[in-house]
């Protein structure tokens, strides 16, 4: 492999081929004079790599191999090889843009398409066409589509290697349903079968095979795979097994566990983590659910999403090559073979998918002035970029030009997301430092409650105006309780995510003093003003309000639809922030709005002063079916409180708001009949077969806009629901374009025979009129209209005025067509005139 100065490289490897462990390894043997990064997508395979490729190079961590992740960094100043993850790269690259002392930096599993890899990619291409031409770049994959991944990173060196793989059967178990009990075979109710009962049933079949192996089973996410466990250890045949959980949550003690040694046969039931970099030695059997736990950004409604979904081709590729590391093995795939080719053939990249804000503010502190300008591998899309812009304008990021404040530098310099930057900053302003660190450690954490929030009920207190004081309570007990599993669990208490909020608020206390912040212990109870402005400081675009009437559902900005949490301290409040807004996937799909905080309106006042507005205006009443005079105000677009009143509702409001549901079809004018439809559709029509005529046409704007003449004056339905209608038609056009209209589009058309046919209008449709054959005798060529442009679709019916036949050529039907009809119809309707040549009579 070659390792000029400034080369790039493009390795394509199978998983198994050990270049996670190997090619570091290679480079550092290489002394290019300088450590070498290796940037993993998870905390879990940094460990881990580190962990092995120290024992294979005869040392130990922290030695000449370390890692980087957050809450735990073993390296010191002789380390030469550094797995570390892409998030923490990235504040590597935002603290030394240049990356002194650094050789080589190594992009492994690239094909996850993480959004910080994508950014710091991009950033080391600059680099290393700028001041660091020496730097090394290195991207690795195992399933990746490389062509267009070639060209951007051209001049590139492109490699492959074949590595050693075994083969994997695979098998497809695609039944996901059963019969409830009372149904039957024959189409009685059915039920989707949990996925862990599946899983279980595919661990059964497994082993009955003497050469499974080791069982690795992949769900979307820790509950399933707590219901797995509990599962499996319970039934009789899989005992004597270690069944084993494994996903990012866990001790790195029970991490080693799971991947490591076991004199028993392992079953693994495991998130997404196992899919690449590490070889589970043992592993023959792989049981797939096909799904995964994906967090995503709904940049239209500036929602969180964490929604399962079923994995692509690819990881499922990823996934079955596990089973084929060390020797030959299966694969069962609990989704069915038609359904593997229809899913996608990669993942999405991050890029097309999460919230862009955090790499949008970086890129901006590092001097790129257009974000979308920036070296993207893929662009993202406008519309998610536009969403991370306004989102750095509302928490101070930015100025009303889009460029950098201040505030947005001293944001960018701390190493954490904008929105807890901010967070943080107000934090300082409002003298409330560390409450605010508590706020982000725990957002970012995986929470205070164990299961469903089981034991917050017990740490609510009636007077909370935060929900975070409940679990600043719960934190409290489980730090008293030395974060003991079994003891915090009975309180309803995760110890596990308690520990993790504690890692992170200490390092959030060392930030705060290495800065200089004033600390003070914890208050909310003293602190409620402060804390409630840096919240909302910190989440102004997630300020919400209850709907009428109602007590948990709720209004947002942008204009967004939540449901506050029974139990939440913000119930009944004036305004609240929510500091956590997500749709959730369960027995439903629902948009929660969790750890909610009061605000008050003088806060608003005073910090978004701009953003607060009143003003008057009419909106439609639906229980009295009648618009009312509205005097509102409004955060945003956020209406905060109204007042309603019957007297000086403005009457071309008015008149809007009815016609906009008379279009919709809510109301009907009574008067507005098929008559009145074939007028606009003649007008419609004319205007586009004679547009020398200069008509004014008929579009559904001009259709508003006569409903909208038609309601005016009225403020009820009651009012319009019988109003006359063709008073605003005829004033429509003068008198010489209603004279054209009645000769060019007429209603009625008179046939060569002296008969009037009436003609049916439809809008983009033709001209119809519809005879019976015998009717149409002595009308041998197809009418016209406008004049003579347009054909008459001619629709020959049948005695029992059915339509036998419809066209535009009733000479070919004479030639031919009338013949077949008189064959088919003469002896159903004898008494019905059947010349055998109509035209001789």
């Amino acid at each position: 492999m070659r390792t000029d100065e400034g080369a790039r490289v493009l390795l394509k490897a199978p998983t198994g081929s050990g270049k996670s462990t190997a090619v570091p390894g290679m480079l550092a043997d290489l002394e290019l004079g300088g450590r070498i990064l290796v940037i993993e997508p998870r905390r879990m395979a940094a460990r881990m790599l580190a962990r092995w490729v120290a024992k294979l190079r005869g040392t130990r961590v922290g030695g000449e191999v370390g890692h980087a992740v957050r809450f735990d960094t073993q390296y010191g100043r002789d380390t030469k090889i550094i797995y570390l993850t892409d998030g923490v790269f990235q504040r590597w690259l935002q603290d030394d843009p240049e990356l002194r002392g650094v050789s080589a930096v190594v992009f492994d599993e690239f094909h996850e398409r993480r959004l910080a890899v994508d950014v710091a990619l991009g950033r080391c291409l600059d680099l290393q066409e700028g001041p660091r031409a020496d730097l090394r770049l290195l991207v690795m994959s195992a399933t990746l589509e490389t062509a267009g991944l070639a060209e951007f990173l051209e001049p590139v060196i492109r490699l492959e290697a074949g590595g050693r793989t075994f083969p994997v059967e695979i098998h497809y178990r695609g039944a996901a349903t059963a019969a409830t009990r009372g149904g039957n075979r024959r189409g009685g109710p059915v039920r989707e079968i949990p996925v862990w009962d599946r899983v279980a049933k595919a661990c059964q079949e497994a082993l009955d095979d003497a050469e499974c192996g080791d069982i690795l089973c992949f769900l979307p996410g820790m509950y399933e795979i707590r219901r797995t466990v509990e599962l499996l250890s319970q039934v009789a045949w899989a005992r004597g097994c270690a069944v084993l959980p494994l996903h990012g949550g866990l001790k790195p003690e029970a991490q080693e566990e799971a991947v490591g040694p076991n004199p028993r046969r392992k079953i693994i039931v495991s998130t997404n983590v196992a899919e690449t970099s590490l070889t589970i030695d043992g592993v023959r059997t792989v049981i797939d659910a096909g799904l995964a736990r994906v967090a995503s950004f709904d940049p239209r409604r500036g929602i969180a999403t964490l929604l399962v979904q079923k994995i692509s081709r690819a990881a499922a590729e990823q996934r079955a090559g596990r089973a084929g590391r060390t020797a030959p093995g299966r694969c069962f795939r609990l989704w069915s073979e038609v359904d593997h080719g229809r899913r996608d053939a990669f993942e999405i990249p991050e890029v097309h998918r999460v919230d862009l804000a955090e790499a949008a503010l970086l890129l901006m502190a590092s001097g790129v002035e257009d974000v979308g300008g920036f070296r993207w591998l893929e662009s993202p899309q406008p519309e998610g970029l536009a969403k991370a812009m306004s989102l750095l304008h509302d928490l101070g990021a930015t100025d009303v030009e889009g460029r950098l404040t201040d505030e947005g530098h001293a944001m960018a310099a701390l190493p954490l997301e904008p929105r807890f930057a901010r967070l943080m900053l107000a934090g300082v302003e409002e003298g409330c430092v560390a409450e605010m660190a508590f706020v982000s450690a725990a957002v970012q954490g995986e929470g205070v409650w164990f299961g469903k929030k089981s034991g917050m009920d017990d740490f609510v207190m009636a007077e909370d105006y935060s929900d975070f004081q409940a679990e600043w309570r719960g934190f409290e007990s489980a730090v008293a309780m030395r974060f003991d599993p079994q003891r915090v669990s009975q309180i309803g208490v995760s110890g596990r995510g308690c520990r993790e909020i504690q890692q992170s608020f200490e390092r959030l206390k060392r930030l705060a003093q290495q800065r200089g912040w004033p600390w003070e212990g914890i208050d909310f109870e003293g602190r409620q003003a402060a804390v409630s402005r840096a919240m909302l400081a910190g989440f102004s675009d997630q300020l919400g309000v209850q709907r009428a009437g109602s007590t948990l559902a709720c209004r947002l900005v942008g204009k967004r639809k939540g449901r506050l949490d029974e139990k939440s301290a913000a119930r009944q409040a004036v305004a609240f922030v929510a500091a956590e807004i997500t749709e959730v996937q369960g027995k439903e799909l629902v948009v929660h709005l969790r750890r909610a905080t009061k605000v008050d309106l003088e806060s608003l006042r005073s910090l978004f002063p701009e953003d607060l507005n009143e003003g008057e205006g009419a909106v439609w009443d639906e229980t009295r079916r009648r618009v009312v005079a509205r005097q509102e105000r409004r955060f945003r677009d956020l209406v905060l409180e109204s007042k309603d009143s019957d007297q000086g509702a403005d009457l071309d409001a008015a008149a809007g708001l009815l016609a906009e549901r008379v279009i919709s079809g809510e109301l009907v004018l009574k008067r507005w009949d098929d008559a009145v439809e074939q007028w606009c559709a003649r007008l419609a029509g004319l205007s586009a077969w004679m547009p020398e005529l200069e008509l004014p046409g008929w579009s559904e704007e001009d259709r508003e806009m006569a409903v909208a003449q038609i309601c005016h004056g009225a403020v009820s339905y009651k009012e319009i629901k019988d109003a006359p209608v063709w008073p605003v038609l005829k004033d429509w056009l003068s008198a010489a374009q209603r004279a054209a209209l009645d000769a060019y589009a007429p209603e009625r058309i008179k046939l060569p025979t002296g008969r009037e046919a009436k003609v049916r209008y439809g809008f983009g449709k033709e001209p119809v009129i519809g005879l019976m054959v015998r009717d149409l005798f002595g009308v041998w060529q197809t009418p016209t209209i406008a004049g003579g442009k347009v054909l008459v679709l001619v629709e020959v019916q049948a005695p029992n005025r059915r339509a036998w036949q419809v066209t535009k050529d009733l000479e070919s039907f004479w030639e031919s067509g009338y013949r077949q009809m008189r064959k088919d119809l003469a002896g159903r309707y004898p008494k019905h005139p059947w010349p055998e040549d109509p035209k001789a009579g």
